[in-house]
């Protein structure tokens, strides 16, 4: 297989034979699997690919855990989501495990084009475009209970002041205001907000504007931890508390200890774990795994979900005396497309001078017209989303200024989708589903040709019941 191959992971049979019409022209050769268990031989075996096309929801492994397993073999391959269900979670958890971009389907042909113009690895080349900032790195698996979270984004806003904190209309001065009384307290603080909104920055601001300013910030994704590791990640354990436990361990209530600790996604919290966690609010004590000993700790303790924890109290998954001891101090922060537009060209600019510092490049301009697109996407994944693709645009952009085509392909394929829904319903654009009527149409054409006009012998060759056969000839001659 040659360095020239894009590998598409899609359970659609159609989807590997409509992706080869359109790259084949630009110097392509395209692989299909139908599965992750089939494509993991395929990137295993060391052949050399420049790009993947990877499906969220596939039989067996889904796209989303699979992002790890091909990094791992392959960590600088460029890796795009293909998605039908735009959310919030699918977008920004696949960022966070190093995808580039993300597609929304029906996919737009010259969208696809765009994609393996913009992020296929070049001929001898072992890395991408793509930063490298943008993945986990090497020797830190995505989601591992022992480590922090890795996303790029998170990487990059804690790099940044915690202080900064865009806000430049009423509701959002007031709600730092809010945040700054809250510090001057010791009470638990509960930040809502959908993902990618900034909760984490504002645990920053937060413990920063505390008496505890000083002393540690502990940070834990309960997401990343599988549910049996919680207790020993969380409370540590003893010597011989289980195999392998050689050496006691502090866990992280005792690294933050005089300190602030920080647990993001609460919601992911096991019942079993939540009934510890109560048990600390009201003592302030914890016992290590396989411990005897109770030990006294004095932590201001910040949690932060996207999750509704009303429903799941009323769904028996959360525990209704924990969340009220969570929420005596609540903030709400609103996602991004309720901002105002003044505060998000703000934002976006804010982003840009922090990119231009880090990478030691002149701020960029922005074209109209990218600024548009900026100001007039959804952002699902929210601040997060728009500091990845800021950033991947500062990269990408060969001259002073960021244009349309510099920003994510997955942000430019919502506008052609949008375009062709509200504003050009006739237009020219041909969708996947234009694309596979007329390489079916052709290949029909062509088996009959090849057969001298038997149509038995037609659908035959094309491995095509006889019936469905004559109705497609019907439709399409």
């Amino acid at each position: 297989m040659s360095e020239r191959t894009v590998l598409i992971v899609d359970d659609e049979s159609d989807v590997g034979m409509i992706f080869s019409k359109i790259v084949a022209e630009h110097g392509f050769q395209v692989r299909h699997c139908a599965s992750v268990e089939e494509a993991i031989p395929v990137v295993q075996s060391g052949a050399a690919m420049s790009l993947l096309f990877l499906d969220i929801r596939l039989p067996g492994i889904d796209g989303i855990s699979a992002i790890s397993k091909f990094l791992s073999l392959d960590p600088g391959l460029p890796i795009i989501m293909m998605t039908a269900y735009q959310t919030v979670e699918t977008i920004v958890t696949a960022m966070r495990l190093g995808a580039v971009d993300f597609l929304v389907k029906p996919l737009d042909s010259q969208i696809i084009v765009q994609a393996v113009q913009k992020y296929a690895r070049k001929e001898g080349v072992g890395t991408q475009a793509a930063p490298s900032s943008l993945r986990p790195p090497a020797s830190q698996a995505p989601g591992t209970a022992t480590q922090p979270v890795t996303a790029a984004a998170r990487a990059r806003s804690e790099k940044m002041s915690p202080d900064v904190f865009v806000a430049e209309t009423p509701h959002m001065k007031g709600l730092l205001t809010v945040a700054e009384k809250f510090a001057s307290v010791d009470g638990p603080v509960l930040i809502l907000g959908e993902s990618g909104t900034g909760k984490e920055l504002l645990a920053h601001y937060i413990h920063r504007r505390s008496p505890r300013g000083k002393e540690p910030l502990v940070i834990v994704d309960c997401t990343s931890i599988p549910e049996s590791l919680f207790e020993s990640e969380l409370f540590g354990y003893e010597k011989g508390a289980f195999t392998g436990a050689d050496n006691p361990k502090e866990g992280r209530f005792e690294l933050a200890n005089h300190g602030t600790l920080f647990l993001d996604e609460i919601g992911n919290v096991p019942l079993t774990m939540q009934a510890k966690l109560l048990r600390f609010m009201e003592e302030h004590t914890i016992s290590r795994l396989g411990g005897k000993k109770s030990l006294a700790l004095d932590i201001r303790l910040i949690t932060a979900t996207n999750a509704e924890l009303q429903n799941l109290v009323e769904k028996g998954n959360f525990r209704e005396d924990l969340y009220y001891r969570l929420s005596a101090l609540t903030i709400h922060l609103p996602p991004l497309r309720n901002r105002v537009k003044e505060e998000k060209e703000s934002l976006i600019h804010h982003i840009l001078q922090k990119n231009a510092q880090e990478l030691k490049k002149p701020v960029p301009l922005l074209s109209d017209s990218a600024l548009d697109v900026l100001l007039e996407y959804p952002w699902p994944g929210n601040v997060r989303e728009l500091e990845n693709a800021l950033y991947s645009a500062s990269i990408l952009s060969t001259s002073r200024s960021i244009e349309v085509t510099d920003l994510p392909i997955g942000i430019q394929s919502y506008f052609s989708h949008k375009e062709q829904v509200t504003i050009q319903p006739d237009s020219e654009r041909k969708t996947l589903k234009d694309i596979l009527r007329k390489v079916e149409r052709e290949q029909i054409l062509s088996a009959l040709k090849q057969t001298g006009g038997n149509k038995k012998k037609a659908s035959e060759i094309l491995d095509m019941d006889y019936k469905t056969f004559l109705t497609k000839l019907k439709d399409y001659v």
